[in-house]
């Protein structure tokens, strides 16, 4: 894809075929500390990877003040998703005050990954234009940008993929150019069905269980130019290695980028490697 004009006047980034996953950015199962991330971003986009996929949640923020720290003097070479809707309990919140602290203890203990397992149950929804609108407006806050260049709602049930309402909210916000593009994360085909049912929605962030079973609606994506971004495709495709499963989703048809998740620049360098050899 190529690039598209800002809404300042610079030249966004266009979508490249591998992009990278920024869901354990600062978060407390990734020991790693934000200044490695911080580098893995650079990585990418010196690879010419620019699509950064974050959420308000990863990292209760952190992901995208990272994202933010990497991609600055560099921000017209990064293709920016973030995502709203979900939220945190208000004590699950006030963790990250702390987290330098528990996260260091917790490396020590190999525990992070049992936080992130508690996570589920720290969860909390809110669809409600207004809220959504304001978790984009802290995005960008936390983003120290003007823009992202795709704003979805994060893995919403169907009945709010397709909320009329909502999706003006989302067109009010691509109208004053704090978001590019708007669309949906889904996690299941009701849900896209939903979406595509809103004329609005241009994006969809797509398991890679749901691209595969995409049947007919792969032509109607195509005939649309809506873009596909998939997901957890090393981890729906056990049978493959990391390097067959990324191909595979990269050479799928109805695929613009295939998001990745890895902290380690070797990995992505691989990676990105396939993704500039697999023909489609």
């Amino acid at each position: 894809m190529g690039a598209r004009l800002a809404a300042d006047g610079a030249m966004s980034a266009g979508v490249s075929r591998l992009g990278l996953g920024g869901s354990k950015f600062g978060s407390f199962g990734n020991p790693a500390p934000a200044a490695d991330s911080e580098r893995l971003v650079r990585v990418a986009l010196d690879l010419g990877v620019t699509v950064l996929d974050t959420a308000n949640i990863y990292g209760q923020g952190d992901s995208e003040r990272i994202i933010a720290r990497a991609i600055a003097g560099r921000r017209d070479a990064a293709f920016v998703v973030t995502k709203a809707g979900q939220t945190f309990s208000a004590k699950y919140r006030a963790l990250r005050i702390a987290k330098p602290v528990i996260r260091a203890v917790l490396a020590r203990r190999g525990a992070g990954s049992g936080v992130t397992a508690q996570r589920g149950d720290a969860m909390r929804h809110d669809w409600r234009p207004r809220a959504i609108v304001t978790a984009l407006e802290a995005s960008l806050k936390r983003l120290r940008s003007d823009r992202v260049e795709a704003f979805l709602l994060h893995s919403p049930p169907p009945y709010v993929a397709a909320d009329p309402e909502l999706a003006l909210a989302l067109v009010a916000a691509r109208a004053a150019g704090k978001a590019l593009r708007i669309g949906v994360s889904c996690d299941d085909l009701a849900t896209l069905d939903a979406a595509l049912d809103q004329p609005a929605y241009e994006m969809f962030e797509l398991p890679w269980d749901v691209v595969a079973a995409l049947g007919p609606r792969a032509d109607a994506i195509r005939a649309r130019g809506h873009l596909v971004l998939a997901r957890e495709v090393v981890t729906q495709q056990p049978g493959l290695s990391a390097a067959q499963a990324v191909a595979r989703a990269i050479a799928h048809p109805a695929v613009d980028c295939t998001v990745v998740g890895t902290g380690k620049a070797e990995h992505l360098r691989a990676l990105a490697a396939i993704a500039r050899g697999t023909q489609r």
